[in-house]
């Protein structure tokens, strides 16, 4: 397989995202690997203590380097694409096997790749900016500022739902994953998406009581998209583009996948190696960013630190809102607040992402000022659980 790095890191403990588990209920081909994860994550942590900085990778980048186009020849897996942050810098990229297999087009660190779901993490940080512009209030009624549909009663009172609740899934929200559509062409609105026009989903609706439970929900972050939209007066792709890409140097991601984004994207393959079609969502918040591995890096460090000890975040947000949106919301048992998934033990934060064709991952440890993400071309799951086990198990013999 064809390889490609450059740099030096530093590299720090893993955390286990235990919210796999339950997002995998939903559908056949992602459980098997998000259990894996699991369970691989919580055999390493249970062994790994040490909470000490490493500054000396060469061991770590070497095994890289040696084992994982292994891994990818082991599952004919196409490519990966890793990226390492420490504070405000790309600390570390490298990538493995191909962007395009037939014409063995590799990895670069301009190779956009689809994020699915950590499209909502990137979102909430544009959402929460109309909180700091004092536009939107987290505990009002969401409905008081939409203006082209709303969210309808049930047995359940709409009333409850807000924006904290939906950032945090326990709004009562309904919709996990979307399935998206194989064309532009049938792509149509953000209302009609809400109420239904979304190629099997359904419509969004209350479908539990608010602030009782958590609950993932895709159609939250719908409703979300709507509420940008309303609020600001843009499109929600402008609104990311001016609020969250543009402050945080990253320009190479949209959610306006055109026929020229595409041509800069890596190719998708499915579950079986052979390539597929991208898949487009009006559900672009939930679901639809389009990014590079570097661009994510530079979005993981908003929760990581500058030499001046503030967030580097802060360029978008009130180290307050920050404060609030990474520790643990109500009825989420401690493990996610609003929008990231938390390991408070470990002192972690991140998110995943699975659309058809692609796998993401996002991670930052906090009290280490370290971040990374791993970014493949497929929906081969092993190559992410083995890759993420791989470099697990070098830092756990590292600090052992």
């Amino acid at each position: 397989m064809g390889q490609k790095h450059v740099g030096s890191l530093r590299f720090a403990q893993y955390y286990s995202l235990r919210i796999f588990a339950r997002y995998a209920e939903v559908v056949r081909t992602r459980k098997v690997m998000i259990r894996s994860i699991l369970i691989i994550s919580a055999v390493v942590l249970a062994n790994f203590v040490t909470a000490e900085e490493i500054t000396d990778v060469s061991e770590l980048t070497k095994r890289l380097d040696d084992g994982i186009p292994k891994i990818l020849e082991k599952h004919k897996a196409p490519g990966v694409a890793l990226a390492f942050v420490n504070g405000n810098r790309i600390a570390e990229f490298r990538s493995y096997g191909f962007a395009d297999v037939a014409t063995e087009t590799e990895i670069t660190q301009s190779t956009m790749f689809n994020v699915g779901s950590i499209s909502k993490l990137v979102t909430s940080w544009g959402a929460m900016q109309l909180v700091a512009q004092g536009k939107v209030d987290l505990d009002a009624p969401i409905n008081q500022y939409l203006k082209r549909w709303q969210v309808p009663n049930s047995e359940f009172n709409a009333k409850k739902v807000t924006l904290r609740n939906i950032l945090s899934h326990t709004s009562g929200l309904s919709l996990g994953p979307y399935v998206g559509w194989d064309s532009r062409e049938k792509l149509s609105s953000i209302v009609d998406s809400l109420n239904g026009d979304n190629n099997g989903a359904g419509s969004v609706e209350l479908i539990h009581a608010p602030d009782t439970k958590w609950s993932y929900s895709g159609g939250g972050y719908s409703v979300v998209q709507l509420l940008i939209e309303d609020v600001s007066g843009m499109t929600f792709e402008d609104y990311m583009q001016q609020n969250v890409f543009e402050p945080l140097n990253m320009k190479d991601s949209t959610f306006n996948i055109t026929e020229k984004i595409m041509s800069k994207s890596a190719t998708p393959y499915d579950d079986t190696g052979k390539v597929t079609g991208m898949v487009y969502f009006d559900a672009k918040a939930a679901a639809g960013l389009q990014t590079t591995p570097i661009d994510l890096a530079r979005f993981n460090m908003a929760v990581l630190r500058n030499n001046d000890g503030h967030y580097i975040g802060s360029t978008l947000l009130p180290e307050k809102l920050i404060d609030l949106m990474i520790k643990p919301a109500p009825n989420t048992n401690g493990r996610w607040s609003m929008s990231y998934v938390v390991d408070a033990e470990n002192n972690s934060l991140g998110f995943a992402g699975f659309n058809r064709g692609w796998i993401a991952l996002t991670r930052s440890i906090t009290d280490l000022n370290f971040g990374y993400v791993i970014l493949t071309n497929s929906s081969i799951g092993p190559v992410s659980n083995e890759i993420d086990s791989f470099i697990l198990s070098t830092i756990k013999q590292k600090h052992n």
